[in-house]
Order: C-alpha cells, then structure tokens, then sequence
C-alpha cells in the first residue's frame, strides 16, 4: 500500500505535491500549535482555579480564627476580672441552691460587666461562668436558657474536663447547646478559672451559633454556598455544610495530617464525583478547614476553551486549504513554462530559450544556472591554485620543523660545554631555553592550560633574572584552584615580555614584578603589575579604539612583525577574545603608587 501511495505522489504534477506537502505540514504545525496552546492555556486555567480557592480557604480560616480569638479574648478578660475571680474564690459550697440565684446582686454586678465586654459588638451567643461547686451564671441576648439544676450542670461533660485539665483553654467543636432546650448548634471556647495559686475556681463558656461559621462560606453577593468542612486534631470530621450520607472519611487525606495548607483530589464513593479539595489549617486550633470544589465545575471552562479551539483550528484550516490552492496553482506556472523550455534546449549551445526581456523569477534562475557554471569553472581554477599553495605551504612547514632541531642540538652543545666548564648557570638557562622552545612549537591547536603557560612564563622570568640578577624582584601567588583552567598558548610570556621592553626602560633598579592569580564567581582573574613607567596615555586611547572599534582585526602582518615585540598585547588580547567569544576580562590601566596594572581573565567553565 506505501509504494502505491508513494509511486501515485512521484506521478502527481508538481502543483499538486507542493499543496499536498503543504497542506500536511500546515495541519501538523496546526495540530501541535492547537494542542499545546489548549494545554498551556487550561493548564493556567486550572492552575487559577486551584491559586483561587487556595486564596478563599485561607480568607474563611482568617475570618475563623479571628472569631475564635475574639472568643478566647473574652474568656481571658473575664478571667483577669478580680471582681469575678473573687466572687467565685468565696462561694461556699451549697449542695442545691444556685449561688448566683441566691445573691441577684453579685449576679447583676457580673452581668453587668460581661455586658460591658459585648458593648462594642454585640453578643451572638452566650456567656456561661460556672463555679467549682456548679453554681452557673449565663449572659446571653436571648431568653432560652432552660431550667436546670446544679447536678445537671455538674454532668456536663465539659464542665468536667474544665475542673480537671491542665490546661488553659480548650475549643468545643461544634455541638447541641446544653444551656438551651431548642437544639440549637453552638461552638465554644472553655476557659478554665485560675486563682493567683494556679487553683481552678470556676470556668467560664464562650458559645456561638454555628451560623457564624455558615456565614463565612457564603459569598457576597451571590446566593451560592461554598461546601466547606472542618476536622479536628483527631482527624474526626467536626463540621460540614452539605450532605455527607457517609462518615466523611473520603474527604480526608494523609497531606492534612501533615502540611499547612495545599490541595489534592478525592472522589465521593457515594456518587462517584471527583472533587478538589484545599484546606489551611487554623491557627489558633489544631483543626483543617477545607473547601470543596467539583471538578465538573471548574472544568467547565476548560471544556468550553477545548471547544473553541478546535473549531478555531477547523476554520482557520479550511480557510488555509483554499488560499494554498490557489497560491500554489498561481506560483508553479512559470516553474511549468521552465519545463518547457528545458526539454527544448539545444545541447549544442547549452543556453536556455527564454525571453530575455522577462524580468520573472524564472528568467533570473536561468540566469543562475548560466553564472552557476561560470562559477564552477572558476572554482576549479581557484582549486589547482589552492593545492599548489597547499603544497608550498607544506614544504615550509617542513623546514620549519628542521629549524628547531638545529637550534635543540645547539643548545644541547652549549649546555654540554658549561657542564664541563662547570659553568651550571649556562646549562640550566639552555635547558630552560630549550623548554620555552619546545613550548612554543609544540602542535596542540595553540590551547593550553594555565599551569603550562605558568610555568613558560616562570622558565622566561629564570632568565630575566640571571640577567638582571638582584635588580629584579619577581612575586608570583596563584589559586590553585585556577591551574587546570584551558587559556590560549602564550598568553602570560607576552605580557611579561612587555613589561621588559617598555614599563622597565629608563627606570632606576629595583624593578618589582608581581602576579596574583585567583578564582572567584565562577571566573578566573590574574592581575599583573609592575613599578615601571606605566602606559602612555596615547598608547591607552590606541589599544582601546582597537578593542572597541575594530573588535581586534588586525593586518596579516601585525600578528608576528618582530618590530612591534612579536606577538605583542593586541594579539594576546584578540586571542583571549576569540578562546572566550566575549566572555573574557581585559583591563589595563597605571596605578596611582607608579607602574601600570594588567588584567586578564574569563569563566571557568570555558
């Protein structure tokens, strides 16, 4: 089937296989835009709705906490009141009688004063103070507390736990409210009631209607509810706002035990839906709020986005098929009149039968094709010429190579006759000569490495030093860190070498020379300074127009004019511009205590 498929495209006209081809590539580009800008964009659509209700579970678990600490706020005022803790340090034990019934005064003076504590914001629940021996006291803005009697008071459970925990305080999570008998749902902040001797005399009960908490999950302005939950340090599921038929267990997942705050996915065995789910825990409790968003919800708009896209993706296709069509039927006809004139070319000639006077496409690629083979002629000639220097260059290369062996074994003589001499100082410099030789004819596509060239330039500065003996004073510090770091062949001993020629000249003894090599950043860096003359300013401004104008292009013969000290500073430099493509450090400049600083550099990694 593919090689009737491929036989049937090799047959089609070349009209049809350019929009055939197009059509393909254009569907694929198509396609791969589509899908990835679907991708990227409901990825960012997701990615919001998630940041989104991240941003909402932690503005309800604010508002909660700062509820609950408005609660415990009370509770400590209350418990910082002399007046009531007084009351309830001197309350006899009276088996059945309510203490606070007995004496309406004390009762008024205490309600009094918690009223003074909801003046400014009005109480949405109840106060209860109980003491040690259950004598009871509520302030409340609501007339249901029902009839009770200390030994139901005593049976409360909380009223239990309060007498006996060490505790400070404790939360209530949701439950019935015992004071009342209308079954209403309240949650409370228990406070027990300490003496100065760390006694507990009584507690006191902050409870508010659970409507406080639906309230925070309702949106402004809008009817909706958001399906909230809460769960305690037990992992119990202590509040919910929609049906659970289930205990809940499915909502919870190992990240809430663990993380502050995040999101994950759980399914509801019940109905099988999917949901994201985002929690905060609060801070001051040890419970998870969490916040329930169907996955159908916000997966609407990436549904409609998928849509859209696609039908976009269908049109803008459609659309490109009929401009291809007519486009490639338009641009393969003066390809056609080309075909025609090719089967008529006179082989004789080798010209095409065109119209010259035609400015077309065509015309001109004829044209190509005529100066194409004038160039191949060209190129040919331009090859023997080639070859013939590549040969002349050869034969040099090859006396070059004998050149150095002549001056090996003349150093190697000279060397010989010092040791016999006893002249050590002879040997020692040829041997470092013929070093510094090897080294700089050695074929290793002129790159080195740091410790090499260190170690070229210390053989140079040996002989400097014979010659100028205790005129010279050399200081050489380098990080090792640096020495395996690749660096263009020749790169230091120039340097140096200048610092001889010119910084040196016309300057009185001692001459001090001082190199410090350091690594820092990721980049290398060796510094270079001397106590001679410095630069000239003229020689400043020349060198940097080279660097910063002509970006290091020099004439063939600047690179080895030995009147210009051979390899010479631009060279070095333009070297260390081309090892590095940019990257490297050059500055120069004369230093305010006399003498002139270099520095070069580049990155480690290079």
């Amino acid at each position: 089937m593919c090689s009737g498929v491929k036989s049937l495209f090799k047959g089609m006209q070349f009209q049809y296989k350019l929009f055939i081809s197009f059509s393909v590539l254009t569907s694929v580009l198509l396609s791969v835009s589509t899908g990835l800008f679907y991708l990227y964009t409901g990825s960012i659509v997701q990615k919001n709705v998630v940041v989104t209700q991240q941003h909402t579970v932690q503005k309800i678990q604010e508002q909660l906490d700062l509820l609950l600490a408005q609660i415990d706020n009370m509770t400590i005022s209350v418990n910082s009141s002399d007046m009531i803790m007084n009351v309830l340090e001197n309350i006899p034990e009276i088996p059945d009688e309510n203490y606070f019934d007995t004496y309406p005064k004390i009762s008024e003076e205490i309600r009094n004063y918690l009223f003074s504590l909801t003046a400014l914001k009005p109480l949405n629940g109840r106060i209860s103070i109980v003491s040690k021996y259950q004598d009871f006291l509520d302030f409340s803005n609501q007339s249901d507390t029902q009839n009770i009697t200390k030994n139901d008071v005593r049976k409360f459970a909380f009223v239990k736990e309060a007498m006996q925990t060490d505790r400070y305080k404790f939360f209530l999570p949701p439950h019935q409210d015992e004071w009342t008998s209308k079954g209403k749902s309240v949650f409370s902040v228990v406070r027990p009631l300490r003496s100065t001797n760390y006694e507990i005399q009584g507690l006191i009960e902050v409870s508010y209607n659970l409507e406080k908490i639906d309230r925070l999950f309702e949106v402004e302005g809008n009817s909706r509810v958001l399906q909230g939950a809460i769960f305690d340090q037990n992992q119990t599921l202590i509040y919910h706002n929609f049906n659970i038929d289930s205990s809940g267990d499915w909502l919870y997942d190992g990240l809430l035990g663990t993380a502050k705050y995040g999101n994950y996915q759980v399914t509801n065995p019940e109905n099988h839906r999917n949901y994201l789910v985002t929690f905060n825990k609060l801070a001051v409790v040890d419970w998870g709020m969490l916040l329930l968003e169907d996955n159908a919800e916000f997966e609407r708009p990436i549904t409609i986005l998928r849509t859209m896209t696609w039908v976009s993706y269908f049109s803008i296709f459609a659309i490109f098929l009929i401009i291809l069509y007519i486009y490639t039927r338009n641009i393969t006809r003066p390809i056609r009149s080309l075909k025609q004139s090719v089967l008529s070319v006179n082989m004789d000639s080798l010209r095409l039968r065109l119209k010259t006077g035609q400015r077309n496409e065509i015309t001109l690629l004829a044209q190509a094709f005529q100066d194409l083979l004038d160039e191949v002629k060209g190129t040919m000639d331009l090859m023997v010429e080639s070859r013939s220097r590549e040969m002349s260059a050869h034969m040099s290369a090859m006396q070059a190579q004998m050149n150095p062996h002549f001056l090996y074994n003349t150093l190697a003589v000279i060397g010989a006759y010092g040791i016999k001499k006893g002249n050590i100082e002879v040997m020692q410099m040829c041997a470092d000569l013929s070093d510094m030789l090897r080294y700089t004819i050695d074929s290793d596509n002129g790159k080195t490495t740091l410790r090499s060239e260190v170690l070229h330039m210390q053989n140079y500065l040996k002989l400097m030093s014979l010659r100028f003996e205790n005129d010279l004073q050399v200081e050489i510090d380098m990080d090792e860190a640096l020495m395996e770091v690749p660096i263009p062949k020749l790169t230091l001993e120039p340097l140096v070498e200048n610092i001889f020629r010119h910084a040196f000249m016309d300057i009185e003894p001692p001459w001090i020379l001082k190199m410090k090599g350091t690594v820092r950043n990721g980049r290398w860096t060796i510094e270079i300074k001397d106590n001679g003359r410095g630069f000239e300013a003229e020689a400043i401004r020349q060198i940097k127009h080279k660097m910063e104008a002509d970006r290091y292009l020099l004439q063939a013969g600047d690179f080895f004019d030995k009147s210009k000290g051979g390899i010479g500073m631009i060279n070095t430099f333009m070297r260390l511009r081309l090892f590095y493509k940019g990257q490297e450090t050059i500055e120069f400049y004369n230093s305010e205590q006399g003498g002139a600083i270099v520095i070069i550099g580049g990155p480690i990694g290079e």
